[in-house]
């Protein structure tokens, strides 16, 4: 593993047989809305375009496809890291939401207030359609059967934090 310079003081890493290519390049830390992502500038049909470091790994594989980093870091572009994937598969990866007020992904806080039934719901997002998997005294009870319907629904892109 090497460690290519970015802008802001951070780095990428990439594995020791991609760094002689990728550090003859420029690079730039660009903010996601969740990560940073190392990007550099590039010419294309004589048009100025920014390239992603980690879709110029994956290269001609990942056309029409997303690039996701199994480990949710945009700056980890270790070939080990990265899977080609749909829309879908790369929305099952997401992190817990910020807002999130119970700390559990696929949990929400008692809806006490709106009809007493004081208990946290699970629910997982599976073919574009919400899937309501019960009512649960605890958020951590709850938590569990979120995390059992990931990994059979979600497989591989299955995340329970």
């Amino acid at each position: 593993m090497r460690k290519i310079p970015l802008t802001r003081g951070m780095f990428a890493l990439v594995d020791d047989a991609d760094y002689a290519d990728l550090s003859r390049r420029r690079w730039f830390a660009q903010k996601g809305p969740r990560t940073f992502y190392a990007v550099c500038n590039t010419t294309v049909d004589g048009k100025r375009k920014t390239a992603r470091m980690h879709r110029i790994l994956v290269g001609d594989a990942a056309t029409g496809l997303q690039v996701d980093h199994r480990d949710g870091d945009g700056l980890n572009n270790q070939r080990a890291n990265l899977r080609v994937c749909t829309s879908a598969d790369n929305q099952h990866n997401q992190r817990t939401r910020k807002d999130n007020v119970t700390g559990f992904k696929g949990v929400s806080a008692p809806i006490a207030m709106r009809n007493g039934a004081n208990k946290y719901r699970a629910q997982i997002k599976f073919n574009g359609k919400q899937i309501h998997l019960g009512r649960f005294p605890t958020a951590e009870q709850a938590h569990a059967v979120y995390c059992e319907a990931a990994k059979r629904l979600h497989g591989e892109f299955a995340r329970f934090a």
